[in-house]
């Protein structure tokens, strides 16, 4: 009767600490989850407030979801023009997980943005080897190169990015004060070249 009594205590115990961690993954899950819909609406010092919180709740965080909660929040920092702690939040992403391609390719956006141009080839050249469709990657090689003067790879990226996928391509340009126009001429140009 006794050990009958024990199990039924031990059971019970064991049942309630699973089901709290349980409760308490699923309560930080949607903490993480309203940032991720804090940044799509813009609200990026918000989403950052509950990305630092969420990793202070650092109980059930694996590399991979601390390595986004990272980058997410270098994320913000980077569209907030906050250059140096968006780099800081990469880096601490990237010494988790160093084969994460959108963490290396924002790395690079934001060195990108601060002219660094040379400095963001090596993580871009990285982020490549791991996925050579990435588009996003393949575009930023084209402004990489673009902006050292490397007419030929220029070129050759901005091929690749028609190749990969146009319709994304042709938002970057016409985000840069392209014409459709122009696009065209682009395209005709690199058909034949």
């Amino acid at each position: 009767m006794k050990d009958i009594k024990a199990f039924r205590f031990t059971f019970l115990l064991l049942y309630f600490i699973l089901s709290s961690n349980i409760l308490l993954a699923d309560v930080l899950d949607k903490k993480y989850n309203k940032a991720c819909i804090l940044v799509d609406e813009n609200q990026y010092r918000e989403a950052i407030l509950l990305f630092k919180q969420r990793l202070k709740e650092n109980f059930d965080l694996d590399r991979h979801k601390k390595s986004r909660i990272l980058n997410n929040t270098g994320y913000c920092y980077y569209k907030l023009n906050d250059f140096e702690n968006a780099l800081t939040f990469y880096n601490m992403a990237l010494e988790i997980d160093n084969d994460y391609v959108v963490c290396l390719n924002n790395h690079s956006a934001t060195l990108m943005s601060q002219k660094k141009y040379k400095e963001a080839l090596p993580n871009l050249i990285h982020a490549y080897r791991l996925d050579q469709r990435n588009i996003k990657v393949i575009f930023n090689f084209f402004v990489v190169y673009v902006n050292l003067r490397n007419k030929e790879l220029a070129k050759y990226y901005l091929k690749k990015a028609f190749e990969t996928d146009k319709n994304y391509t042709k938002k970057r340009l016409k985000k840069n004060n392209i014409t459709d126009k122009q696009i065209i001429k682009i395209q005709k140009y690199l058909d034949n070249h």
